[in-house]
């Protein structure tokens, strides 16, 4: 459905699984966009990101709900990453003074 695969859907929950909790804020990234891709749907669920360890033993359980509000804001930032994607010219780089010891140097000034 639009690109996504979903884990699990049940009457309560979109549930995605993952191996482990190394990225965390990504994979709750992930799943709010399932949940604002099913919403746009009219299918309204809260989200259930279940972390498992290597042995399978110990797993990590977290919750999300999102406000109307917060889907609102998402959808404004994904619009937002649409637009800076398709810029035939990408913006301005904005100095800092870290920029001079970052790694990156090169991609945002030469």
């Amino acid at each position: 459905m639009d690109g996504i695969k979903l884990d699990k859907l049940t009457a309560k929950y979109v549930t995605e699984i993952k191996k482990s909790d190394a990225d965390l804020a990504a994979a709750l990234a992930q799943l709010e966009y399932y949940l604002i891709v099913l919403y746009d749907k009219g299918i309204f669920r809260n989200g259930r990101l279940e972390c498992l360890e290597k042995k399978k033993q110990n797993k990590s359980i977290h919750i999300l709900t999102l406000t109307e509000e917060e889907i609102e804001e998402r959808k404004r930032q994904y619009r937002r990453i649409e637009e800076f994607l398709s810029a035939d010219v990408p913006p301005a780089p904005v100095p800092k003074p870290a920029c001079k010891k970052c790694a990156y140097y090169e991609y945002c000034f030469i």
